[in-house]
């Protein structure tokens, strides 16, 4: 007997070893080319119709739902505060224009603020004129607070002071007057008092 047995009569064997790699079926291959890609032109075709019929559903829709009459009266732009970059003025919508990044850009309207929060904060100005409400300078304020001392409540019978914690801050009467830099109660106070 043999050590080694080899089948060589086996059919499967040989037809596997005659066949090569290179071997493909060029019309099957070719036809489902062809027909894969009829199938992707009629879905698109699908597609586009299907767009077209919603679109004018759409028209229609707003066709039948129209502004009121009183459209035309309401301006087009929102009220402030407009987001950054949006549309500033009516003919820019009209005509559809891209924002003017030299004079809408966000850079430029942070300093524009900041220079009218610095402009409130070092100047003086009416908060209400008929009122007689006037803005000044926080420096000024400041001075002022250091002259006039932080006004304070007048206790009363009822309530008495903290023994353990001392009453540091002042009543303005307890304060020396400070000449020119009184205020118009202060001038009245005076007066009485003399």
């Amino acid at each position: 007997m043999s050590k080694h047995s080899h089948n060589t009569h086996s059919p499967s064997l040989s037809e596997e070893s005659t066949r090569s790699s290179g071997d493909v079926q060029v019309a099957g291959l070719a036809w489902f080319i062809v027909i894969l890609t009829v199938a992707v032109v009629f879905v698109g075709w699908l597609m586009i119709g299907m767009l077209n019929i919603l679109e004018g559903r759409e028209t229609k829709a707003e066709l039948a739902t129209r502004p009121s009459p009183f459209a035309a009266q309401r301006n087009k732009l929102p009220p402030e505060p407009r987001l950054q970059l949006a549309p500033s003025t009516e003919d820019q919508i009209d005509k559809r224009q891209p924002p003017d990044l030299k004079t809408q850009n966000p850079l430029e309207e942070i300093k524009q603020l900041e220079a009218a929060w610095k402009d409130q904060v070092e100047h003086y100005g009416w908060v209400d004129e008929k009122a007689g409400v006037v803005r000044i300078p926080v420096e000024d304020a400041k001075q002022l607070l250091l002259q006039r001392g932080i006004p304070t409540r007048k206790q009363t019978q009822g309530t008495e002071a903290n023994p353990t914690q001392p009453n540091r801050i002042e009543s303005r009467e307890s304060q020396p007057k400070a000449g020119p830099n009184l205020s118009p109660s202060d001038k009245s106070k005076e007066g009485k008092e003399q």
